[in-house]
């Protein structure tokens, strides 16, 4: 960034299940951390790797090159754990000092 701190941006694909329908459905939302989580994130997130994000909402907003307004909904990570299988429990903890 212009003032020097480190970022990450990542996407996590979320699928959603339904009785209904065999087939999942697949969201896919954008996450940002920050400073020393930026740089573990970085080196640990593999694609398919299995993370749980705990976070704040944010919603960006700006104008298009098209002068149309546009807007995302992302999360901004403070806490990052790397997870193993679903049959594994618990998982490597990864949070930012507050």
């Amino acid at each position: 960034t212009k003032t020097g701190k480190d970022v990450c941006h990542f996407t996590v694909a979320v699928n959603h299940f339904s009785k209904e329908n065999d087939e999942p459905q697949v969201s896919f939302i954008d996450v940002e951390t920050w400073e020393k989580l930026a740089g573990i994130c970085s080196s640990g997130i593999t694609k398919g790797r299995r993370v749980m994000v705990i976070g704040t909402l944010r919603q960006d907003r700006w104008e298009g090159t098209d002068g149309k307004k546009q807007s995302r909904i992302k999360i901004v990570g403070r806490e990052v754990r790397f997870l193993e299988s679903m049959k594994k429990s618990g998982g490597e903890a990864v949070q930012e000092a507050v």
